[in-house]
């Protein structure tokens, strides 16, 4: 089935309870080797994430297994609210992770990288486009993720497809960093497109 992949997802196609159960482990493999190309390392504490439909949709089925929620109303709940970060044709959309080894520096790396998510780029043939931060989490909290979306001109769309390179990174104070996408990576992210 080919859908359009900025298609808001449908509750027939998302699985809960014993219909997730029964694929849950081979599902988990797919999606990580999916996320593998999109999974940009920016120095040694943040991880840009590249997300599609199909990263989100694995997300939420993996969210409502945690909270197990199987109630159709809830998950139609569950699932607009994930729409809602599904990227828009001719964007990209990726999450900005704070890792940490030791939970106990967690608090001194949010101050350190407070604002971090403002800074995000990504360079495509000589043009540098900002991630623009989304509202997905509560505002004035210390938070370890944040999500961005990359809206790209159709030059840029174009660059991208047709095999420019691709490089990001931040431009923040504390942690400057450029990073060049390897070819699979680059390949992983123009499919979006």
């Amino acid at each position: 089935m080919s859908v359009d992949e900025s298609a808001p997802l449908r509750l027939d196609e998302v699985r809960t309870g014993a219909a997730y159960e029964a694929m849950r482990a081979d599902e988990r493999r797919r999606v990580a080797d999916l996320k593998r190309f999109r999974r940009i390392h920016l120095g040694e504490s943040l991880a840009l994430v590249f997300e599609n439909r199909d990263t989100i949709r694995a997300t939420l089925e993996e969210a409502l297994r945690t909270e197990r929620i199987d109630d159709p109303e809830r998950v139609a709940g569950e699932i607009d609210a994930f729409n809602a970060v599904i990227p828009a044709p001719g964007e990209l959309a990726a999450a900005l992770f704070l890792e940490v080894p030791d939970p106990a520096d967690l608090n001194a790396a949010v101050t350190r990288l407070d604002g971090i998510e403002q800074t995000v780029f990504i360079d495509v043939a000589g043009k540098r486009v900002r991630g623009e931060p989304d509202d997905v989490f509560a505002p004035g909290e210390g938070v370890v993720a944040h999500y961005l979306r990359f809206r790209l001109e159709p030059d840029v769309r174009e660059a991208i497809v047709t095999g420019a390179p691709i490089a990001t990174g931040t431009d923040h104070a504390a942690c400057a960093v450029v990073v060049s996408l390897d070819e699979e990576q680059r390949q992983a992210i123009a499919r979006d497109l």
